[in-house]
């Protein structure tokens, strides 16, 4: 058996080594693949096969595998869709607008722009604090600029970076971003599109979906966003937009407490419509409704292009929180993130 196979990559054969990742030996034959985390994780790297046969490493769907992990095992045809380059921006904070008690939405303003694909993500560093993955959106009313990138950004009590927007992250503080990543981006076709998002991932969802609207509208499409708290259920101009542009299904669908009027109670998941073949699904959100929507859709072999959503695992350190008691101005309430009050319940 020969120690090397015939691989077409987009067109280009090259010769590639037995084992080799399908990542390392496109770029032995001056190939690259967006690729990112090189763990599996970020699913940059997803790719078709479209004849002879890979060992997929445990990363099939349907005809994809994660070029990352997926090993040479023989002759074999494979082709990724084409991305904008990663390249790496400058930018400052113009804009801080909290669109619930959690959410709060980050604008930054770029001295260069910097092409994404709807759905895509970025590498986002706040000056003086560590990189997080944010995705590009729009902002409720479909408006946002060339040069800046739109983010939803979830507050977390002891985050390191989301618990300091408002307060030491503030309108002028400086950004770096790299990017663009991610597989999972809006697509031309003919089969139906399910949009699934819930919290911050709403965000690529209502990208995506602008997006379809304005380059495919007459492409038949459900959408659903998705909360455990109705408060938190802030799409709703975006979803009225959508509703009036002819989407047949649009559903705000709260898990926990009390629906506002026009919102349904329940999981995402609840509200499905039976998923066929045909199916092109996007799910962004928490990895428990990721996986439960890959599920599904796979149950029927529907397209299903995922984005979990993770809050990162470090905390703000006890050097932070000192930080905060001797030396940090801490208003009762920041002028630059008014935090909307939570509307009275009827007695």
């Amino acid at each position: 058996m020969s120690s090397t196979c015939s691989l077409v990559i987009n067109g280009k054969a090259i010769r590639a080594a037995r084992g080799d990742t399908l990542v390392e030996a496109a770029l032995a034959g001056k190939i690259v693949i967006p690729h990112d985390c090189g763990t599996g994780q970020c699913d940059t790297c997803r790719v078709r096969i479209y004849a002879g046969e890979v060992d997929a490493c445990g990363t099939r769907q349907g005809s994809t595998v994660l070029a990352c992990q997926a090993r040479v095992s023989g002759d074999a045809v494979i082709e990724f869709d084409a991305v904008p380059a990663v390249v790496k921006r400058k930018g400052t904070v113009t804009g801080l607008v909290a669109l619930s008690p959690e959410i709060v939405e980050v604008t930054v303003a770029l001295g260069k722009g910097l092409g994404h694909r709807p759905g895509q993500y970025v590498a986002c560093s706040f000056a003086g604090f560590p990189a997080r993955d944010y995705s590009p959106t729009l902002r409720s009313d479909g408006s946002g600029e060339l040069n800046e990138l739109i983010f939803h950004i979830r507050r977390i009590p002891d985050g390191i970076v989301s618990s300091e927007l408002g307060r030491r992250i503030r309108v002028g503080h400086e950004v770096r971003v790299r990017g663009p990543f991610g597989s999972a981006f809006h697509r031309l076709g003919s089969g139906r599109l399910v949009l699934i998002g819930a919290g911050t991932g709403w965000a690529p969802i209502w990208s995506i979906a602008r997006a379809a609207r304005f380059r495919e509208p007459d492409r038949e499409m459900v959408v659903i966003a998705g909360a455990r708290d109705p408060h938190n259920l802030h799409m709703g101009e975006a979803l009225d937009w959508l509703s009036r542009s002819g989407v047949g299904q649009v559903v705000a669908t709260a898990s926990g407490g009390e629906p506002k009027p026009g919102q349904l109670a329940g999981r995402p998941t609840a509200h499905l419509p039976h998923l066929r073949e045909s199916d092109v699904v996007h799910v962004a959100g928490s990895p428990a409704l990721v996986a439960a929507i890959r599920l599904l859709a796979a149950s029927v072999n529907a397209t299903c292009y995922a984005d979990p959503f993770v809050a990162s695992a470090r905390k703000r350190s006890l050097r932070h929180k000192l930080f905060d008691l001797l030396f940090a101005r801490r208003p009762s309430a920041d002028p630059e993130v008014p935090v909307p009050a939570a509307p009275r319940s009827a007695a």
